[in-house]
């Protein structure tokens, strides 16, 4: 006849069932537990063994699983995690070395379907695609000489080593082009700060107050200079291409005043001066300009 439950035997199992009603949980059946004899003799009761769990170290050699269209091939590799209630977890361990290579045949099995589908170039899509199909077919068991075991396995996928090669000279590229655009905006952003900054210790030197945009047109080439050396070149060769127009509009003008001159028609003529000063005065060319003295105090250096 079996001995009764003591007090603490019967709270236990009393907490043990109110867990498990209410959260669905098995945890406390892999808690050791006391198992009265038929016997009856106490000292004779016996623990349930733990499930114990051990897991493979990845390998250096891959699984090669091809991918669509059969040119190129990932790799594949798998990290297998084994459990076991009918053993200890040394056993265990020395146990799943005889069963590591079968599974790496069936994981090549389960999965290959799934690799296929997949593009060569997403090596992450390959690896959600197996482990997805792992996750319905990879729960395997291996009758051992030492009990149960089972086995649920995992992988990590890496693009084909020949078509990363092919791929890295272009993914190189766009990665320099990507840094270039990054840097040329940070510069150009440096230097409309700059350029801005001394425009405005220009005007505010020289009382100018507001500048219109004549007057920014004629002073952003000497605010460059201070802000950016590359864009200062740039600017330097913008004004000298305006400057070579305004001299042909001038010398145009100029001639038509002396055509109208010459024909006696004064009133064109006088237009035609007024049109030349005022154009003058608007681009910086009057002779009381002082943006005329420091271009022409440049122009033997350019």
């Amino acid at each position: 006849m079996a001995r009764r439950k003591g007090l603490f035997a019967t709270l236990r199992e009393a907490w043990r069932t109110w867990r498990q009603n209410r959260y669905g949980d098995i945890a406390f059946e892999e808690e050791p537990e006391a198992v009265d004899s038929d016997d009856g003799d106490e000292t004779a009761r016996q623990p349930r063994r733990r499930k114990v769990f051990v897991q493979s170290m990845a390998t250096e050699t891959p699984v090669s699983m091809a991918a669509r269209d059969d040119v190129f091939s990932y790799e594949v590799f798998p990290t297998f995690q084994w459990n076991s209630s009918a053993m200890s977890r040394e056993t265990l361990k020395e146990r799943v070395v005889h069963h590591e290579a079968t599974a790496r045949e069936e994981l090549l099995r389960v999965g290959w379907s799934a690799a296929r589908d997949c593009d060569p170039a997403d090596p992450v899509a390959a690896e959600r695609a197996i482990n997805r199909k792992l996750s319905l077919n990879g729960n395997w068991c291996f009758d051992d000489t030492e009990g149960l075991i089972r086995c649920t396995p995992s992988v990590r996928v890496r693009v084909d080593p020949a078509l990363r090669e092919h791929v890295l000279p272009h993914r190189l590229h766009e990665l320099t082009l990507r840094e270039t655009q990054r840097l040329g905006l940070i510069r150009a952003e440096r230097a409309r700060e700059l350029t801005e900054a001394w425009l405005k210790v220009i005007s505010d030197l020289e009382l100018i107050g507001e500048l219109d945009a004549h007057q920014r047109r004629l002073l952003v080439p000497f605010a460059a200079t201070l802000a950016d050396q590359d864009f200062r070149k740039v600017m330097e060769g913008l004004r000298r291409q305006r400057r070579t127009s305004v001299d042909a509009l001038i010398t145009t003008l100029e001639g038509a005043r002396g055509a109208h001159q010459e024909a006696g028609l004064f009133e064109f003529a006088d237009a035609y001066d007024k049109a030349i000063g005022a154009f003058r005065r608007e681009m910086g060319l009057s002779e009381s300009s002082w943006i005329e003295d420091a271009i022409a105090s440049e122009e033997p250096s350019l």
